[in-house]
């Protein structure tokens, strides 16, 4: 049995060199309008970038496809990842959004986005067929929410608002009637 590949057969002449460029430009502006106001925190934002930098080129260069095949899996660590928050969570007016990683700071709602579009992406692919069918919309609403239940209780409503209006549009773009 041959496992699939997971990276994109890539020529360096098709990556998009633009939006890195554009990408390192824009927070070279934030690193410089950050340390005219708090200097103290300027190093911290230079090793963000280099960091941020070294993971977009890695994420860039994975299969989509082959992340979409663990969509399941996708779901299980963002529920997780939302369980946690609310019991080791640390509390910031009233909100407990944040998970302390003692390095940073990690605020688990900000990547259930992208998750969310990931799992529900493949989730919509598989039931293309029967989108419009009373069980798969009550499924699909059933697994969507969890999550948004999770974020609720934090409490952070622009989260929440978000997640629940890309649902929306992805369900209405897949091609519910």
């Amino acid at each position: 049995m041959r496992l699939p590949k997971k990276t994109k057969p890539y020529h360096l002449k098709d990556y998009k060199f633009n939006l890195i460029i554009s990408v390192v430009a824009l927070t070279i502006l934030g690193i410089l309008v950050i340390g005219s106001a708090q200097k103290s925190v300027q190093n911290k934002q230079i090793i963000g970038l280099v960091l941020g930098l070294i993971v977009m080129v890695i994420v860039s260069l994975i299969d989509y496809v082959w992340v979409l095949n663990l969509y399941w899996m996708i779901y299980a660590i963002n529920i997780v990842m939302l369980v946690i928050t609310l019991i080791f969570g640390t509390e910031v007016n009233g909100a407990k959004r944040w998970i302390n990683l003692y390095f940073t700071n990690f605020q688990p709602s900000e990547l259930t986005k992208i998750l969310m579009v990931l799992f529900f992406a493949k989730f919509l692919m598989n039931h293309e067929e029967d989108l419009n069918s009373f069980r798969t919309i009550i499924t699909a609403v059933l697994l969507f929410a969890p999550t948004a239940l999770l974020i609720v209780m934090q409490p952070d409503l622009s989260t929440t608002i978000s997640i629940v209006l890309v649902f929306c549009v992805m369900m209405y773009i897949a091609g519910l009637s």
